[in-house]
């Protein structure tokens, strides 16, 4: 058996052990443990799409799963500071828009790297559209937030034991547009910046 297999194995029951402490800890109306039963709960399926890499130490591996939950919400308050920002304000702030897709970007880019998601299979990608107004460009981060919460919110992250492979496909697949709207949006933020009077 393959160190990834054994590995997914052991995080599989050490899901089921949390499930069990969990319910257990309910029994004794202790506030902190459930709320640390919900965190490991919550890592644990995080980890499940995160298959160690060979010869990997455990500290290492302690490290990379404690960044992807890190970059995970990251990815979801960046998103939402930049949705505030945006809408706050009748005149945007290209500059800061411009930096905040670049951060998303970058935290998307390490989710991709960090987990294990299977290739997504080849959605239509849609047709950029020219991004010329202010409008268009509010649209554009509409679409991104859209996407980004499809992700976060995916069963996949959610449900505990969820090991479904075409759930998994569509997080990849929302993933890799995160990453094509944030490019988008970074030039459209450019072109549009200059364009202002």
């Amino acid at each position: 058996m393959s160190y990834p297999t054994r590995f997914q194995f052991l995080l599989i029951a050490v899901l089921l052990t949390g499930s069990f402490v969990s319910v257990q800890g309910q029994g004794r109306g202790g506030n902190a443990e459930r709320a640390r039963a919900i965190e490991r709960a919550d890592m644990d399926r995080m980890l499940m799409w995160a298959v160690p890499k060979d010869k990997e130490s455990e500290a290492v591996r302690l490290s990379r799963f404690k960044k992807i939950k890190d970059d995970f919400k990251a990815l979801q308050s960046l998103n939402n500071k930049m949705m505030a920002d945006a809408w706050l304000q009748d005149a945007l702030d290209y500059s800061s828009i411009a930096d905040m897709v670049s951060k998303i970007r970058g935290k998307a880019n390490d989710l991709k790297d960090g987990l294990s998601l299977p290739s997504s299979e080849n959605r239509e990608t849609p047709s950029k559209p020219e991004v010329s107004t202010v409008r268009q460009f509010r649209e554009q981060l509409l679409l991104l937030d859209k996407t980004i919460m499809r992700f976060v919110s995916n069963p996949v992250f959610q449900a505990a034991n969820t090991v479904d492979v075409n759930l998994a496909k569509e997080a990849s697949a929302d993933l890799e547009q995160v990453i094509s709207l944030t490019l988008d949006l970074k030039q459209n933020a450019q072109k549009l910046r200059k364009a202002a009077p």
